[in-house]
């Protein structure tokens, strides 16, 4: 009886739980990880496992999560790495495990647009935040570089920080499309200065590259006819705009060009490292191409084979490319899984609302050309950011879907 009693009170605190992880993990690592964590342990403790799990069984997603961590778990018994190695990537790729237990949560429209609201709040704090410090030394953000054009980092690395705005002017986007009068250009307006921030405030390339893929793809589906070419045709005027306004832009393109051009120096560099990241592990993948070299493989297998100077420690713990990193430590098996779970959001959006499928195209073209050049499961910022999108967006592919009243289908 007690049991019975409680149960709806612990799914209620998992619940606001999520809703404060989703306000916490941009702008707060450490505390964002403890209210992932507590959403997760209250669900479990919420029990109705059997209800629960109807509701999410016929979710590829789910799926595809869980056969991708039995595949890094059975790698484990054959891995050569230390069990510290092993044990470092079974924690991170766990987060995994948050897809069965926490899509219930979001089963109602109102928790799903509490847990969008708080993400959208915090990265308008962030967005706030890199204006702010073109002007003021903020004593949360990152960097202290005052002056427009220079790198304006608030949270964690540039990186993730640029992957995290251009989803958020994504969004803006779609919630302007949504909107009407005034509240529509607010959004737009929202969406350009994230845009702004990516591309004027910031010395990431993934951020260009991202934004350039993500907006394209959610005008090409958002938008039907003459408008579609009109508004892709002015983005590319806007890119081109931005490559001539934007000095910082210009150089980093050009100092990557020649980072590539270089790398057979082996010299240490961001693209240049990236290339060798990806040739070398394209060789160890070539000797153990079904199997892998198992979890957690990767560090020790590279510092046997690449002994230059330096590249040990720099290049030893992901190849900076999330499908070669599977592929190398886990096999065929695991890089398939994760293509699969990459298009989750994609291929959700045949259940989805109309309105809310442009968003979920955009964020698997986001997820998709970043694990290019990222290991975005891996690095425990982006795992967040990953994981918890992912979450969201299956959640109103499913639940607010066609099928449900058109309130529940807005993001």
């Amino acid at each position: 009886m007690f049991l019975k009693r409680i149960q709806p009170r612990l799914l209620l605190a998992a619940q606001w739980s999520l809703v404060t992880a989703f306000l916490l993990f941009p702008v707060a690592f450490a505390p964002g990880n403890v209210a992932i964590v507590l959403a997760f342990l209250l669900s479990l403790a919420a029990g109705d496992y059997r209800a629960r799990w109807q509701a999410v069984r016929g979710m590829p997603v789910v799926w595809w999560a869980l056969g991708l961590y039995a595949v890094v778990l059975v790698g484990a018994l054959y891995s050569p790495a230390p069990g510290e190695d092993i044990g470092m990537h079974l924690s991170k790729y766990a987060k995994l495990l948050l897809l069965p237990a926490l899509l219930p949560l979001l089963a109602q429209a109102v928790w799903r647009t509490r847990c969008l609201n708080a993400f959208m709040a915090a990265m308008g704090f962030i967005l706030a935040s890199v204006y702010a410090n073109v002007f003021w030394q903020l004593p949360w953000s990152v960097t202290q570089n005052q002056g427009w054009g220079g790198d304006h980092t608030v949270v964690g690395d540039y990186i993730t920080q640029n992957i995290m705005m251009v989803f958020f002017a994504t969004a803006a986007l779609a919630r302007g499309q949504a909107a009407r009068g005034g509240y529509r250009w607010a959004w737009w307006l929202v969406a350009a200065l994230a845009a702004v921030a990516v591309t004027q405030l910031s010395q990431g390339r993934t951020g260009y590259l991202l934004l350039c893929v993500a907006v394209a793809g959610y005008v090409f589906l958002a938008l039907r006819g003459l408008s579609r070419w009109l508004v892709l045709g002015s983005l590319a005027l806007a890119i081109g705009g931005v490559l001539v306004t934007s000095q910082t832009v210009r150089d980093r393109i050009a100092l990557g060009l020649a980072e590539a051009a270089q790398s057979s120096s082996m010299e240490i560099t961001s693209i240049g490292g990236r290339v060798n990241f990806w040739k070398h592990t394209a060789l160890l993948i070539q000797e153990k191409p079904l199997q892998g070299w198992g979890t957690g493989s990767y560090h020790s297998v590279w510092c046997q084979r690449v002994t230059q100077e330096g590249w040990c420690w720099f290049g030893g713990w992901h190849p900076h490319n999330q499908y070669l990193f599977f592929w190398m430590e886990n096999g065929v098996l695991a890089v398939l899984l994760f293509l699969l779970l990459v298009s989750a959001p994609a291929r959700a959006s045949a259940h989805a609302a109309a309105q809310d499928r442009p968003l979920l195209w955009a964020f698997s073209l986001i997820f998709a050309v970043d694990s290019l050049i990222n290991s975005p499961l891996f690095s425990g910022r982006e795992s967040h950011f990953f994981t918890m999108l992912l979450l969201w967006l299956c959640a109103q592919a499913y639940f607010g879907g066609r099928a449900a009243q058109p309130a529940a289908a807005t993001p």
